[in-house]
């Protein structure tokens, strides 16, 4: 392995020979040959056998010409560590394209140039020079790789030059290897960064998790890294003070699994993404998909055989869990490692990391100390090796983890507890968990999302699951007998504005009192809207038009159900089981309000007329909303 140290002492032997020479220095995009050829220079340049640098990069240039100029230019003497004149020199290049007859001022030689003479000028100051040319694939299209090649033959073999091209063999122009044997004399492969990684690396302490990585994942990708560490800092810089090592080597090991298959995803397969990465490692999907049986998935009974798609789902996660697998087993999004994959989905800037970091719960060492717990225990769980003891810690590890679960899992756990034999302890998990769900959904209609709770409806039964909706549809019925003025008027307001007509607060809409309807209806308008338009807009709700099955007693036939149940609970006979229903729609009645408030609107506001005229003439007497 050609390592940073020995590519080092090699140059060193070269340079130091009195001997021009042509190198290639060459290893895959982003293992860091820019970086290292810097760095080289910095530290050795003033013992350097030359006494001239150059260094130029192809970017940018669309000459070969300009290229030699740029060459020229650039060189300064080794014993800077840096051209502290290039700002100047810079300066000078602009001012060329200005006027016809430039002066060059060097060496106390005054030099009168005309474009024209301009290149052979400047090739005849190239000499006894070390010279860095850096982007060979990023070479412009105006540029033939034979005058690059042959440039660089002339500079080694004619002025006593010492050339280093640095450059990715494997996206170079394929002339490169033609001409690579006949004007380079040795060729470089760097295929090691990890000591120029660790220059990157603040905490040092946690560099040989980096390594492992590095060696175990074969990433070498210097940005890669780079940007693991920024978030890395913007993580533990909104994180508890006090996490040990082993806290934020666990912080460390899951962000370059993250990192990885978010920069990227073809380390497992070009079919893979990022987003399938997300799914598929997502408490409870990854359980599922690690327990597949291929074997049973291929059964010639049609009921045992699975569709194409979902084999092929399982054959993809499984390439992806063997790969990661060799650096972290068991691998799992939960917790805080969701909390940075949604945040790598979003968000781009590590500053916008921080920031939003910042808004969430600082990240504890007794969070972490807590996910490593679980992580034990559900691998004693899947080792067939639990003790006697695995039930009480198993309770006492998810009963303060309960907010931070995916729900599937609550059931899991639940089901763990009750057929090891547990069920006080699983009673007891229960309880807590549907005080959980009691205490999160009265927090209002944000929290009536059943996809925030399950991203699908459970195959198994749920304990939980029922529990849930039940929990929802009471806080939504709650909602309708407790919709106060304010709250309709805005509801409509947004629909009227927006569309938005969530059937949440369908029930709230159909059993609205004509008070509250007045109130909706005569509620200050925002700028744009208009009264005739809103109260057109307003009679349009769904709401109103859905048909209510009622009995004759106006009682809703939901009402009537619930009753019904209750009388056969009691073991008495209903009393309306043979009474007629009814399917009557809300709009009807709101129709026959509107026209009762438009009317007692004429009395109180008579130049009010022609306008609420207009409304009628417009709508047929609202018949045609």
């Amino acid at each position: 392995m050609a390592n940073v140290e020995k590519i080092e002492k090699k140059l060193l032997d070269l340079i130091d020979n009195e001997n021009s020479f042509a190198i290639a220095l060459t290893g895959e995009w982003g293992i860091g040959k820019t970086r290292f050829w810097k760095s080289f220079y910095e530290k050795n340049h003033i013992d350097l056998g030359v006494n001239k640098y150059s260094y130029v990069s192809l970017f940018g240039i669309d000459s070969i010409e300009a290229l030699k100029f740029e060459i020229a230019i650039s060189t300064h003497e080794t014993t800077q560590k840096k051209d502290y004149l290039s700002g100047l020199k810079g300066i000078f290049k602009k001012s060329l394209d200005a006027i016809d007859l430039p002066n060059l001022e060097g060496s106390g030689v005054t030099l009168s140039l005309g474009k024209g003479l301009l290149n052979s000028a400047i090739t005849s100051l190239i000499g006894d020079t070390l010279i860095c040319i850096d982007d060979i694939e990023r070479l412009s299209k105006n540029i033939d790789i034979k005058d690059v090649m042959g440039l660089v033959n002339h500079l080694s073999l004619e002025k006593n030059c010492k050339v280093v091209v640095i450059l990715h063999e494997g996206k170079a122009d394929k002339d490169f290897i033609e001409y690579k044997e006949k004007v380079f004399d040795e060729v470089l492969t760097l295929d090691n960064s990890l000591s120029i990684i660790k220059e990157s690396i603040v905490n040092n302490e946690l560099f040989p998790i980096y390594e492992i990585f590095y060696q175990t994942m074969d990433i070498k990708n210097i940005r890669f890294y780079q940007r693991v560490e920024r978030t890395l800092k913007a993580i533990l810089d909104n994180s508890d003070d006090d996490l040990s090592f082993t806290s934020k080597q666990q912080i460390l090991e899951a962000l370059l699994i993250i990192r990885m298959a978010h920069d990227m995803p073809s380390t497992f397969d070009n079919t893979i993404d990022f987003d399938f990465f997300v799914k598929s490692f997502s408490s409870p999907r990854v359980d599922e998909l690690r327990s597949y049986d291929f074997d049973l998935a291929f059964k010639l009974d049609e009921n045992r055989l699975d569709d194409e798609e979902k084999v092929e789902v399982a054959r993809k996660f499984k390439v992806m869990d063997d790969v990661i697998s060799q650096f972290y087993s068991y691998f799992e999004l939960s917790g805080w490692s969701k909390i940075i994959t949604d945040l790598l989905i979003s968000l781009d800037a590590e500053s916008d990391v921080i920031e939003e970091l910042s808004r969430l719960d600082r990240l504890t060492e007794t969070q972490l100390e807590s996910d490593r717990k679980k992580q034990d225990l559900m691998a004693e769980y899947r080792n067939l090796n639990s003790d006697q003891s695995f039930n009480q810690r198993l309770f006492d590890n998810i009963k303060d983890r309960i907010d931070r679960e995916a729900f599937p899992n609550l059931s899991f756990h639940y089901n763990i507890l009750e057929k090891n034999g547990s069920p006080e302890l699983a009673n007891q998990f229960e309880e807590l968990v549907k005080h959980y769900i009691e205490e999160r959904v009265k927090k209002g209609p944000e929290e009536w999302l059943i996809g925030d709770y399950y991203l699908r409806t459970p195959v198994t039964p749920d304990i939980f699951y029922n529990f849930l909706l039940q929990k929802i549809n009471d806080q939504k019925k709650g909602l309708a007998l407790n919709t106060d003025a304010s709250t309709l008027s805005e509801i409509f307001m947004r629909f009227c504005k927006h569309g938005n007509d969530s059937e949440d607060f369908f029930e709230a809409i159909q059993n609205i009192s004509k008070e509250n309807f007045s109130s909706v209806v005569w509620q200050p308008l925002d700028d744009g809207i208009d009264r005739i338009k809103y109260i057109r807009e307003l009679l349009k709700h769904p709401a109103f038009k859905v048909k209510i099955a009622k009995f004759n007693n106006e009682d809703r036939l939901d009402t009537a159900i619930w009753h019904y149940q209750e009388l056969v609970n009691a073991q008495k006979p209903p009393p309306f089981i043979h009474q007629p229903v009814i399917m009557q729609s809300k709009l009807n009645e709101v129709k026959r309000w509107t026209l009762e408030l438009l009317q007692k609107r004429l009395v109180e506001k008579p130049n009010s007329k022609a306008a609420i005229e207009h409304l009628l003439e417009l709508t047929n007497n609202l018949e045609s909303i």
